[in-house]
């Protein structure tokens, strides 16, 4: 029996890190060995039912240690973890994780993360100090491995695979009925539009004009869609209060696989959340993504989907004009994303490859 705990931003009720950590879960089922999972978390008790692993409370340092003292391998697990851009006390968190497990010998895999940027010289130094003892790394981009080598980060064998949720088995269940239920029409295509707040930067009236224009020009309905309910309510209704035009908000607090479900019903995306156009792709649903961090324009590159632009220099003529040439080359741009997430998806394979050559690793 082999006993792993997951690292990661958990039980934040965040859809794109749930994704994740539902990913990883399934990916260790895949390999077909005798594992216990247990997962550190905000919120042991969603996440144990969420996933059927054991789960502890991840600020319980007492019950961390010892969860890590008893365990195999630590997976430090997908997302963006070794950041300084949120705060210096998130990156010393997931460090102190990895150095405690060092410290018990035990195994250390980094599973698809997103590196940076970290941009405090103390905090590259720390990082360079403690990363470059783990024993495996697989990251979701090249700007990853990019970040790590100018950190001095060479000596656990590194690999550029792609993000986790690339190899979830998705279910094709129909969330037309759903959306019926709460009252969002589908009787014309739905935009699905997901932002998020960013450093009091001010983009609300630009994304309205840019959604009353869809309306007026293409005959949609706007959803705007919470990907981390919390953070992203209040946005989505100040957005859909600054349209002219009747928009649909829909107010309610879902987990990662409905709303990678209501996402797969719509007609294309506009987002500046990084998973909610990685659920897109999972659909081959068209999208232009909105730049609030490198990570997303790595990834839209990844995809060959188009850019609105950086958050901090929209251009609604530009933005027009992008979105109009997805609707012009709407079945071009579905059969690139129908090619591109099966690459994707074998990319993301290999990071159970490598875990599972780690296992086997005396």
């Amino acid at each position: 029996m082999i006993d792993i705990v997951i690292s990661g931003y958990i039980g934040y009720s965040n859809c794109g890190d749930d994704a994740i950590l539902s990913a990883i879960c399934e990916g260790i089922r895949e390999l077909n060995i005798e594992t216990n999972i247990t997962a550190l978390s905000k919120n042991p008790v969603i996440t144990m039912n969420d996933n059927n692993i054991k789960s502890v409370y991840r600020f319980n340092w007492k019950q961390v240690i010892k969860t890590i003292k008893k365990a195999d391998i630590i997976i430090s697990g997908g997302g963006s973890l070794l950041q300084d851009t949120t705060s210096t006390r998130s990156l010393l968190y997931y460090l102190f994780i990895i150095k405690t497990a060092k410290f018990y010998k035990k195994k250390v895999m980094l599973y698809a993360n997103g590196i940076g940027p970290i941009n405090k010289k103390t905090n590259r130094l720390i990082t360079r100090y403690i990363v470059n003892k783990v024993d495996v790394i697989t990251l979701r981009d090249e700007l990853s491995r990019k970040d790590l080598i100018s950190m001095g980060i060479t000596r656990p064998s590194i690999h550029v695979t792609a993000d986790p949720v690339f190899s979830m088995n998705i279910d094709n269940c129909n969330y037309k009925e759903f959306l019926i239920d709460n009252d969002i029409p589908i009787n014309k295509p739905l935009i699905g539009v997901l932002f998020r707040e960013w450093k009091n930067i001010s983009y609300e009236d630009i994304i309205a004009n840019i959604c009353d224009g869809l309306i007026a020009d293409k005959d949609v309905n706007i959803l705007f869609i919470p990907m981390e309910y919390k953070e992203d309510i209040d946005i989505s209704k100040r957005i859909s209060a600054k349209m002219s035009n009747k928009s649909y908000v829909l107010d309610k607090d879902l987990d990662s696989s409905s709303i990678i479900g209501i996402i797969g019903e719509m007609h294309m995306i506009l987002s500046m959340r990084l998973h909610a156009l990685l659920f897109a792709a999972l659909s081959s649903i068209p999208m232009v993504g909105f730049v609030y961090d490198p990570k997303v324009s790595c990834y839209l590159e990844l995809l060959d989907m188009p850019s609105g632009g950086d958050i901090k220099d929209l251009n609604i003529y530009e933005i027009n004009n992008i979105i109009n040439d997805v609707y012009n080359n709407y079945d071009i741009y579905v059969e690139k994303l129908n090619k591109i997430k099966i690459k994707m998806k074998e990319k993301s394979e290999l990071n159970n490859k490598y875990l599972l050559d780690l296992i086997k690793t005396d």
